[in-house]
């Protein structure tokens, strides 16, 4: 008995240091969230998914600016100004407009990329001395309060020790499979203009809009 008792023990501090650690960890990358005025990425994207055998990675580049985001990869581009939605695709030279309200889905929001575990999540230190791509790295697990409302179960969070910057995003599907986001390079404050986050039909000569607002 007196052995149970110490090993439910330790299991609760451990669990009350890995939550501490973890809050502490996504606190720091807040505040420093908070100090820029704007975020470009470039990164990769690999969807992987063994019931359909795919295993595809395409690189895209990302800028974001509050709720703003501007999102570009080889097939298509999906941009965001906080209330409309732009979605191009680059095959058929199409672009569909979207209220934003209208097609949250629960999926993996690229404007929260940098900074999702704000709010809505539950977060556990997994590995306090991970690493990631050869870079020593925490690994952060992020749980959704209402799983029921997002298309994903799990984010798993890799966060570069020396940098204290995010490095690597794993979102695991509710349907099975897993996105995985490593970010090549991190640009805070950099030029990007209210501009950035609209759709510019005059640069696409001949591109087909089809308007889906009400």
């Amino acid at each position: 008995m007196r052995s149970f008792s110490l090993l439910l023990l330790a299991v609760i501090i451990t669990a009350s240091t890995s939550a501490q650690t973890s809050k502490e960890i996504l606190d720091k990358l807040s505040a420093k969230a908070k100090t820029y005025t704007s975020i470009t990425s470039d990164f990769s994207m690999t969807l992987k998914d063994a019931k359909s055998g795919t295993n595809k990675t395409q690189n895209g580049s990302v800028k974001v600016k509050g709720k703003k985001y501007s999102l570009t990869l080889p097939d298509f581009q999906v941009i965001c100004d906080g209330i409309t939605v732009w979605t191009y695709s680059k095959d058929d030279n199409s672009c569909t407009i979207d209220n934003l309200e209208d097609v949250k889905d629960g999926s993996f929001d690229p404007g929260e990329m940098f900074t999702i575990w704000e709010k809505d999540f539950k977060h556990e230190m997994k590995n306090a001395n991970a690493t990631a791509d050869g870079v020593a790295s925490y690994e952060i697990h992020l749980f959704p309060n209402n799983p029921k409302a997002r298309a994903y179960h799990t984010v798993v969070m890799y966060v570069d020790k020396a940098k204290m910057e995010m490095t690597k995003v794993v979102v695991k599907l509710r349907e099975g499979g897993e996105v995985t986001y490593k970010v090549k390079n991190f640009k805070p404050n950099g030029a990007v203009t209210d501009g950035d986050f609209k759709f510019n039909a005059a640069s696409h000569p001949g591109v087909e809009m089809v308007d889906n607002r009400i």
